[in-house]
């Protein structure tokens, strides 16, 4: 029987395969019998506190098995789960309990507010487990997953049962791992890829080992050689510390790995072959993807060895179209937003009306992405829509600047904005944040020599500005507004 939702899928795997191991914690090996137990324990809990069908279940964002039981507890009784990220500051935090009016905080941490709240601890798995639940349908909302992107304002997406599970069945058809593999998570559990790559494994009946971060590469070696790893996920901020940590004994270990998925950031595509030479057996796949419509476009670093600069192509079952200024879908290499339809829509966001207006043309989901697919139907990104600069009518993505910056022998990082203009005719003016190599400084002029062979002059920045450091989202996307 096929399942309408995650947690229908995992009760099915923990009735199937009760003693393996489905959670890793420290010195942990939690079997799904386990898993299921405790899921029920808190499920009752919650009923007992007056959680019923639909009702907002708010939880702290915890790298911990208590979250995987919160969270399947919260679907269990039908009710909606809303992960907080651990490093909310309490006002942010606050915000978002007041957006989404949830009936019960799972919370360390007090806060002066109203909301019915209990503490995140193992307390909560001291009462009675319930033995009798009706699994939700597939069209009932799940999750509000808050994400802030690169402006820092919150949006609430909203994801039902049956589009958390179309992003977990689309990724595994691409990545091909199945209930015997076991996948190091070492990225946030509230973020939309690191929750999924533990919706899928529990779905799957795989083993998960719950890593805290990329700061200590003896978990990851441990992980590997004595708990039997066979993938792991990552972001390419995440495997740069890790590289810096273990140099290139990294390679010993990684080789031993079936498979490795990266996502939420760019790489190079000098990055993407140097992994693809020293890792010639493991399947290394990256997805471009958003909270909003899951991972939907997939590469293969081995496969696609050519086409390294792409973000791949449309995953299992999803729709990729590149659509003009006129709604209509553009011909192969013309750049337009990219638009996406599948089952793993979102059907809009929490409490706006608006922004989920804007955000949807003929069923197709605009990203609000630049980008254009070459004939063979490979997506190239070229940047956000809210980020291009007119300059003198003509239209000037700030990535194309970035990336000859950065050719520069002297730049470690840059970022582009737009500034207002001192005359009207010339509209806006474009000006480069730049990131010295340690020890290197050179001044604008000689910036302004080597970008005039780089790009159009009308592409030059008139303003230049030194800065310490580039501000990043923590999924690794420059903060752009953050510098205007």
């Amino acid at each position: 029987m096929e399942s309408n939702s995650i947690v229908e899928g995992f009760f099915a795997q923990a009735e199937s395969n009760p003693d393996k191991t489905a959670i890793i914690w420290k010195d942990e090996q939690i079997s799904f019998a386990q898993v299921s137990e405790n899921v029920r324990k808190v499920a009752g809990l919650l009923q007992r506190e007056g959680v019923t069908e639909g009702d907002r279940v708010a939880f702290y964002g915890d790298k911990s098995p208590l979250f995987a039981y919160i969270y399947l507890a919260t679907h269990l009784i039908k009710a909606v789960a809303v992960p907080l990220d651990v490093k909310l500051p309490e006002d942010k935090m606050l915000g978002l309990l007041d957006l989404t009016n949830p009936k019960l905080l799972i919370h360390p941490t007090n806060a002066d507010h109203q909301f019915q709240q209990l503490p995140f601890d193992e307390k909560l798995l001291e009462g009675s487990a319930i033995s009798e639940y009706d699994f939700p349908e597939g069209d009932q909302l799940a999750d509000i997953l808050f994400t802030t992107g690169t402006t820092g304002r919150a949006k609430g997406v909203r994801l039902t049962h049956r589009n958390i599970l179309a992003g977990a069945v689309n990724s595994n058809i691409f990545i091909g791992n199945d209930e015997s593999d076991t996948e190091i998570i070492p990225l946030p559990m509230h973020h939309a890829f690191g929750l999924r790559r533990l919706r899928t494994n529990l779905f799957l009946g795989a083993t998960v080992i719950l890593i805290d971060g990329f700061m200590f590469p003896k978990l990851f070696f441990d992980a590997i050689e004595e708990k039997g790893a066979t993938g792991i996920c990552m972001v390419p901020a995440g495997f740069a510390v890790l590289k810096k940590l273990m140099k290139s004994h990294y390679i010993d270990y990684f080789k031993k790995l079936k498979y490795i998925e990266f996502g939420s950031s760019p790489m190079s595509p000098e990055q993407k072959k140097e992994l693809a030479e020293n890792l010639p057996s493991t399947r290394i796949c990256m997805h471009y993807g958003l909270t909003e419509v899951a991972a939907n476009i997939f590469t293969e670093f081995h496969k696609d060895i050519n086409k390294l600069s792409s973000v791949g192509q449309p995953s299992p079952n999803v729709q990729v179209s590149i659509l003009g200024e006129n709604n209509k879908e553009l011909a192969a290499t013309e750049v337009g937003e990219i638009a996406v339809k599948g089952t793993i829509q979102t059907p809009g966001y929490w409490e706006n009306k608006e922004l989920t207006q804007k955000s949807f043309t003929d069923g197709w989901f605009r990203t609000g992405d630049l980008g254009y697919k070459d004939k063979e139907g490979y997506v190239f990104l070229s940047g956000r829509k809210d980020d291009v600069i007119n300059v003198g009518g003509k239209k000037v993505l700030p990535s194309e600047i970035e990336q000859a910056l950065e050719e520069h022998p002297a730049v470690k990082d840059s970022a582009c904005i737009s500034v207002k203009g001192d005359q009207e005719l010339t509209g806006e003016k474009i000006k480069a944040f730049v990131v010295f190599k340690r020890g290197e400084k050179i001044d604008s002029k000689e910036l302004t020599k080597y970008l005039r062979e780089k790009v159009e002059p009308y592409k030059i920045p008139q303003d230049f500005e030194f800065v310490a450091a580039i501000p990043y989202t923590s999924s690794g996307k420059k903060k752009r507004d953050q510098l205007k």
